[in-house]
């Protein structure tokens, strides 16, 4: 229990401004990161459901919620009920003053990369790949218009970028 008490001090220590007791901190002008993750707001709190492109019977729903303290995200997806699915963590990193995210997947594999935000719902994602050598990275852009959250991937072939994929989501709640 000490050590428990410790860490937090530490960490309340580390961070100005945080307090067990305190409420959301005083309004004050929005950072890069508050800025970047704002930019996923038309999507939180929803579930949508897309079915692929490529293939009729791939039906994904994924849903997009802000986490610690409204300094993450976490989206989560899942195809055909769990066939495939796969959990995202978005953060800002002050180091590379941009959007990071880490993509673990129940295929056994997972990415890491950056986000440039390029307008509220609309991204682009950068991603190295882990765990699979034939294909060692992924791109992706989404865009959010007249309510439709689309995302249209590309992957690194033997050395060439490939279009492979995509969905196009609507709201389901």
């Amino acid at each position: 229990m000490i050590l428990t008490w410790l860490a937090v001090a530490t960490l309340m220590t580390a961070f100005p401004g945080a307090s067990a007791q305190s409420g959301p901190a005083e309004t004050a002008a929005p950072s890069a990161a508050d800025q970047a993750l704002a930019a996923f707001d038309p999507l939180i709190g929803k579930t949508w459901r897309g079915a692929s492109l490529n293939a009729a019977d791939a039906i994904d729903e994924v849903r997009f919620e802000r986490i610690l303290n409204r300094r993450a995200i976490r989206s989560t997806h899942s195809v055909n009920g769990g066939v495939y699915a796969g959990e995202t963590l978005i953060t800002w990193d002050p180091a590379q003053d941009r959007l990071v995210s880490f993509y673990a997947t129940n295929g056994g594999f997972y990415t890491t990369g950056t986000i440039v935000v390029r307008g509220p719902g609309t991204f682009e994602f950068d991603q190295v790949v882990h765990g699979l050598p034939d294909l060692p990275g992924v791109r992706a852009t989404t865009t959010f218009e007249n309510g439709v959250y689309s995302i249209r991937s590309r992957h690194l072939i033997k050395g060439e970028w490939v279009d492979t994929s995509g969905f196009d989501y609507r709201a389901v709640e």
